[in-house]
């Protein structure tokens, strides 16, 4: 039995691994790419009867048949702009066919040590979460990194409005000079505006593409400010000077409220602790809880009360400003 526990986990090992493998970014791809519209904007500049179309398809599966199924699912959709918010270059069908294999061997890898059915449910779903898990931590990662580099980026566009340059140009000198994943971003909107799309729509794209509330500040700015008038590099100033202002805010927050965190840690990790601390200590006296049916229920109602208590938790420590 352990033997054919330890095979499936290295199953489940395996499966995690390859997902892994294929969501990590391909820069020779980006090159690639970032190539070809060179060339392509290169050559509709000197050709006056040659007409440059490009086209932004949503690819959901690499099957015909299915990406076109999937493309009419808004389920399907709201992954995919995940999918590119997080910066992953996989699919919606492949994440969800890794998702459904980790499920299985899960499922697979617990029966083997469990016959209790909801524990094999459990066992199959908290495996399939990892691959969705790991698609929101990036995502949550990278909006992070692109909201430290904001202030900076503003400021960098206002010295460049200051010193003459139009607000395209100092959208390229953000995208070529800024790290990433800013530079990427601001890239796109120079692009996509540089390819005749009006300012505004590329804009939101932006916002669309990274919805943050300090982002979408920044927009609404530069909007208004287009159709009222007003010095653009002041308003971009300012607006860094507010983001700036609500990191300190924060900063000060978290640093007041680390006990409050602590013990909500420690109130979190208790039961987890206690009872492990007493399975190995006393192995006979935690046994009925590991083996009769009846102790895997109260097993199951534990974690969903620990998970609830450590939801209300965080919802109570997340101040938003």
């Amino acid at each position: 039995m352990l033997i054919s526990f330890l095979v499936f986990v290295f199953g489940l090992l395996v499966v995690l691994g390859a997902y892994l493998a294929a969501t990590r970014g391909s820069d020779a791809k980006r090159k690639r790419l970032r190539m070809r519209l060179s060339e392509a904007l290169l050559h509709s500049a000197h050709t006056e009867d040659v007409e440059v179309i490009l086209a932004r398809t949503e690819l959901m599966s690499e099957i015909p048949w299915l990406n076109r199924v999937l493309v009419d699912l808004q389920a399907t959709l709201r992954l995919k702009r995940m999918l590119d918010q997080a910066d992953l270059h996989i699919t919606p069908s492949r994440l969800m066919m890794f998702a459904g294999m980790a499920g299985i061997l899960g499922a697979l890898a617990v029966s083997m040590i469990s016959a209790n059915f909801l524990l094999v449910i459990l066992g199959g779903l908290a495996a399939a979460a990892v691959p969705f898990i790991h698609v929101w931590w990036t995502r949550r990662k990278r909006f992070d990194a692109f909201l430290e580099n904001l202030p900076d980026a503003l400021e960098l566009m206002s010295r460049a409005l200051s010193a003459g340059h139009g607000f395209a140009e100092a959208l390229h000198m953000v995208s070529t000079e800024m790290p990433e994943p800013i530079a990427t971003e601001f890239r796109k909107t120079y692009e996509e505006q540089n390819l005749g799309l009006s300012l505004k729509l590329a804009l939101e794209n932006l916002t669309d593409r990274i919805p943050l509330l300090d982002l979408r500040m920044c927009v609404t700015a530069v909007l208004i400010q287009r159709e009222t008038g007003g010095n653009l590099a002041e308003i971009l100033e300012k607006v860094a000077y507010t983001i700036r202002e609500r990191f300190r805010i924060m900063g000060d927050l978290k640093t007041l409220t680390t006990s409050s965190r602590m013990s909500a840690w420690i109130l979190c990790g208790l039961p987890i602790f206690v009872a492990l601390a007493v399975s190995i200590m006393n192995p006979d006296y935690m046994s009925v809880l590991w083996k009769d049916q009846r102790g895997h229920y109260l097993i199951a109602a534990a974690m969903v009360l620990q998970v609830s208590g450590m939801l209300v938790v965080r919802k109570i420590l997340n101040i938003k400003i």
